[in-house]
């Protein structure tokens, strides 16, 4: 595989992440007794007719989006005694950004569907999922609360509406966060008692603040951050960013690098420079901060590998030689089948908290 071919597949893979973080896309898992399976709907006219009058407005809120619309929805209907995994298997053959239940969602289900996620997420792109009172404290999942969402007419449960805040997080493009984006068309809500405890707290809400209702900071679940553990994993925007930008290049090297060329020093700088070359398209299109990234081999990760290497057979002169080694030289050896890359950059954040002060003379 030479320079030109992987350059160019990463470039693309660069802009593929550009328009996913500006256009995302939305799954929903439904219960209905008739259109059961696997719908991809693109516009209202793909929305399967024989579906409940629920149902279908749920579809029809969570296309309205927000600054862009999502570009499309992945809708998987199950019977009504059906397990809630077999809707969430049913929707792997496809990537999202934004996954919500049914409308129903029963408590049991939203915690079943958390777990899914949560594990899932570890082995394979899996979209953030959105549930009502879910308090998983996981970056995968998003934890709305508010109740006593009034719409014309009609009231909606936070499983209900759960769909239409799905859509306006895949509508916020990658320079922007759904922090206080405006939902026109609900007319009230129920206030939490104290919201900043609540976005502290990993819980997502709608806001009335006397002229709009609109969207709280937009958080994830996670409160509870590891030592290792980047701010970032909080906020909805930057785990979408920092998702797909994970996604896209892992895929293009997995289609277009692993296993097409021998594990050489040579080989490995090429894939280094091609990685530069992703996050340089990355910095442009304003997905990351200019400046902030790059792409190296991981001396410390080779070191280790070798070293249990080296310690499993008992070779204490290699042992020896590996710790001499400078992180230069380290970069040279020879690891098997194995490649150990250093990725780096900086996801930039949307205008939030401002600092006004004003002089009056």
């Amino acid at each position: 595989m030479g320079l030109p071919e992987l350059t160019f597949s990463l470039k693309k893979a660069a802009d593929n992440v550009a328009t996913r973080v500006s256009s995302g896309i939305v799954a929903m898992i439904l219960r209905d007794a008739k259109a059961n399976g696997l719908h991809t709907i693109n516009r209202e006219s793909d929305i399967p007719s024989e579906l409940g009058a629920a149902n279908i407005a749920a579809i029809k809120r969570a296309m309205l989006g927000y600054i862009t619309k999502p570009t499309t929805l992945y809708v998987s209907v199950i019977g009504a005694d059906a397990d809630i995994k077999t809707g969430f298997q049913a929707l792997a053959i496809h990537s999202y950004d934004y996954l919500v239940g049914p409308v129903d969602i029963a408590s049991a289900d939203a915690t079943a569907l958390a777990a899914q996620v949560k594990a899932q997420r570890t082995k394979r792109y899996v979209g953030k999922v959105i549930l009502p009172n879910v308090a998983a404290d996981d970056e995968g999942v998003i934890n709305f609360v508010s109740s006593g969402i009034k719409v014309g007419e009609g009231t909606f449960t936070a499983a209900q509406y759960a769909g239409r805040i799905a859509g306006v997080l895949a509508g916020t493009p990658a320079y922007c966060s759904a922090t206080y984006a405006a939902l026109p068309e609900v007319t009230g809500v129920d206030t939490l008692a104290d919201p900043d405890s609540a976005v502290d707290a990993g819980k997502l809400f709608l806001i009335d603040d006397g002229r709009q209702v609109k969207l709280s900071r937009a958080v994830t679940s996670k409160t509870t951050l590891a030592e290792d553990d980047p701010d970032m994993l909080k906020k909805v925007k930057l785990v979408a960013a920092l998702d797909l930008i994970r996604y896209y290049a892992i895929t293009t090297v997995e289609d277009e690098y692993l296993g097409k060329c021998a594990n050489t020093y040579d080989n490995k700088c090429i894939l280094l420079v091609a990685f530069s070359d992703f996050f340089a398209s990355l910095e442009a299109q304003n997905v990351i901060q200019e400046g902030s990234s790059g792409a190296e081999l991981d001396a410390e990760a080779i070191r280790t590998y070798l070293l249990g290497i080296a310690e499993e057979a008992g070779d204490t002169e290699e042992i020896a030689r590996i710790k001499a080694l400078t992180d230069e030289a380290l970069r040279k050896e020879d690891t098997g089948s194995h490649v150990f890359l250093y990725l780096y950059g900086h996801v930039l954040d949307a205008m939030e908290d401002f600092h006004i002060t004003l002089e009056a003379q």
